[in-house]
């Protein structure tokens, strides 16, 4: 994993951020970035140099939205793989109960 300081770990063995015995085998990193420049931020997870980017997954959510968008490097890019329909924009999206 290419080191990035904004980053905490969660699946390191000395904290266990996951309640009980087991945790992910993997590594699992996580940030709140206010105001961030997302485009940016894309950019410098595609540049890094990975050990595996394929395995590489960049889940983003922005301020107004409602999910996650998870982005995956793929070949020479880094490619969306939520779908971009719906969306919050859409009628109906949020159900009223």
């Amino acid at each position: 994993m290419a080191a990035m300081s904004l980053w905490n770990l969660l699946t390191s063995t000395d904290t266990n951020q996951w309640c009980g015995w087991k945790q992910p085998e993997c590594e699992v990193c996580a940030g709140a970035l206010n105001h961030a420049d997302l485009d940016a931020l894309k950019q410098r997870v595609f540049e890094a140099p990975w050990r595996e980017p394929d395995l590489v997954q960049l889940l983003v959510m922005d301020q107004e939205d409602g999910f996650f968008r998870t982005w995956m490097i793929r070949g020479n890019e880094l490619r969306q793989f939520a779908p971009l329909k719906p969306n919050e924009e859409d009628e109906r999206f949020y159900l009223d109960w």
